[in-house]
């Protein structure tokens, strides 16, 4: 069990490192999505540079990272191997941060980390992103509804599933989240970010 553990891990970091931001922007227009605007690969960058339409199909996409592996863990796993879905999901997490196609130079793990957890903890998840959605509309920032929506996800983990696991990897994930936002946290503060449209 525990090698084939590894072995979803594995497939799991590996679907996770997919570019789709990156990969979308060489299809779509020839550009290197990493040169410009944010320079980030993920939907908010591609939403701005390529558009609505291909901005929604990255979030869907990277999303989809994070569903599949979990699901497929959820499915071949009993339930009291939770820590095994947690580890796999994470595998997703960790490839689209640290992508082994791009140098392991990849995006902030946003929408990934709501994929994984679409399929470990869904009802925290249905509650956050109307949160997440109504930041974006109000102030046009994308980075404050991600930082706003990870910190709120973690006591509501808690909430409902009671699981000690579960509520770790989502502190850990909203942590890393944060780091990886630290660069707009400073944008924020000096009023300086960029809104998404």
């Amino acid at each position: 069990m525990l090698i084939i553990a590894v072995i979803f891990c594995l497939f799991s970091y590996l679907i996770g490192s997919i570019p789709t931001g990156y990969w979308i922007g060489l299809i779509v227009k020839r550009i290197d999505i990493r040169t410009v605007g944010s320079k980030n690969i993920g939907a908010t960058n591609v939403f701005r540079i390529l558009g609505r339409k291909y901005g929604i199909l990255v979030l869907v996409m990277d999303i989809l990272k994070g569903v599949i592996p979990v699901i497929a863990a959820r499915i071949y796993f009993p339930c009291e191997f939770q820590v095994a879905w947690i580890l796999i999901g994470m595998s997703a997490v960790c490839g689209h941060t640290w992508t082994i196609f791009l140098r392991f130079k990849g995006g902030k793990g946003v929408a990934t980390s709501l994929g994984v957890f679409l399929g470990l903890a869904p009802v925290p998840v249905l509650i956050v992103i109307p949160v997440f959605a109504a930041i974006v509309y109000f102030t046009r920032f994308v980075s404050l509804g991600s930082i706003v929506s990870s910190l709120l996800l973690s006591p509501l983990v808690w909430i409902f599933t009671r699981s000690l696991p579960l509520s770790v990897f989502c502190i850990a994930m909203t942590t890393l989240i944060i780091l990886r936002h630290i660069p707009n946290i400073k944008r924020l503060m000096k009023g300086e970010e960029n809104k998404l449209f």
